[in-house]
């Protein structure tokens, strides 16, 4: 939410936004990050919201967490709050 820029913290709906990273850039991000600090992951379904894109990290093909590429940034994001990965529901294109 924090990285939202449309409803985060500090929305830029104002001012005009550049983002340097796109999908497949984040991509590429998401999984050197993976193989620097989560070995065994993958990236798994993908999805584009304001500011940052969020992926679904995949081990032996079972979705097993997720992370967020900043799209102005590059940063990476790990979710370690949300637990062990139950199902996924209610989120379409």
């Amino acid at each position: 939410m924090m990285w939202n820029t449309s409803y985060g913290m500090m929305p830029s709906h104002t001012r005009p936004v550049r983002h340097t990273v796109n999908a497949d850039r984040a991509r590429d991000l998401a999984t050197e990050w993976l193989r620097q600090f989560r070995p065994g992951l993958q990236t798994g379904e993908s999805h584009a919201f304001p500011g940052y894109f969020t992926m679904h990290t995949v081990r032996d093909g079972a979705t097993v967490g997720m992370l967020s590429v900043h799209s102005r940034s590059g940063h990476v994001w790990y979710h370690t709050w949300h637990g062990e990965f139950i199902q996924s529901r209610g989120h379409s294109e």
